[in-house]
């Protein structure tokens, strides 16, 4: 069985990430609290790519933190791909991703995977990989029975493009989840994991194996089909969110053979 690594999601961290210096800052704790991997997601936005690219760097050169992947902006992929695989090689980055896409019906699944073709051919040819990320709506069912996620793997490079699985979301859309990690298993690359509670009356987010979700079932599934790269990703934090971020980090390493 392959070694499962735990990272954070810096999306959860985005308040603290708007500057150079706060983004430089949020890795030195995120370090601290033990994380080795992070996905830079919300951070520093308007900062021009440049000296975007390079505050990474300059953080993964002073904490020792490896930036596994990102959530870029989905124009800049399409259009500006060179530049955006340039950035992502200055601060050793493989795996370009994107947080979800707008049109949510069959033919703007279809739409969204002729766009991103040509971006992800030349993703592909640089030895990285293009990453969806899903949220519940993915997981509406066509006629046929059919859910987008389905969709966009059916007309996508089954090399070029893969998945950012997140397990929350497809909860939420009332999944089986480990049966989801089994189907999608070969077309899997990351995924983000939060816990859920109810809170007022209305299902939310809270900190990894604090919560409802039976986590002991998915992380097998995970583990089964080979999936080696998780992140915690909290949107909705209640608490200080430095602190959310360690306690699901500890309880996520205590319970599993995360490193």
């Amino acid at each position: 069985m392959k070694q499962m690594y735990l990272g954070a999601q810096l999306y959860s961290l985005r308040d603290f990430c708007k500057t150079p210096e706060d983004f430089r800052e949020t890795m030195r704790k995120v370090a601290k609290i033990g994380y080795k991997y992070v996905q830079v997601s919300g951070c520093m936005g308007g900062v021009e790519p440049k000296l975007f690219a390079q505050t990474v760097k300059d953080a993964v050169d002073e904490t020792g933190i490896k930036v596994i992947l990102t959530h870029s902006n989905l124009q800049r992929i399409i259009n500006e791909t060179d530049e955006v695989i340039a950035e992502h090689d200055h601060f050793g980055c493989d795996y370009i991703g994107v947080g979800g896409m707008g049109d949510h019906t069959e033919t703007g699944y279809k739409k969204f995977c002729q766009d991103i073709a040509p971006a992800v051919e030349k993703i592909k040819a640089a030895g990285k990989v293009f990453l969806y990320h899903n949220h519940d709506r993915e997981f509406a069912k066509w006629t046929d029975g059919k859910t987008g996620l389905d969709i966009i793997l059916e007309n996508s490079d089954p090399d070029g493009v893969k998945l950012t699985l997140d397990a929350y979301w497809a909860y939420y859309a009332g999944e089986d989840v480990p049966a989801v990690f089994n189907k999608l298993g070969p077309r899997i690359a990351v995924t983000h994991l939060k816990d859920m509670q109810i809170l007022n009356g209305e299902r939310t987010m809270t900190e990894m194996l604090t919560g409802i979700i039976d986590y002991d079932s998915i992380m097998k599934a995970i583990a089964d089909n080979g999936i080696v790269w998780n992140f915690i990703e909290q949107d909705k934090i209640y608490i200080d969110c430095f602190e959310s971020m360690k306690i699901s980090h500890d309880n996520m390493k205590a319970r599993y053979n995360l490193v």
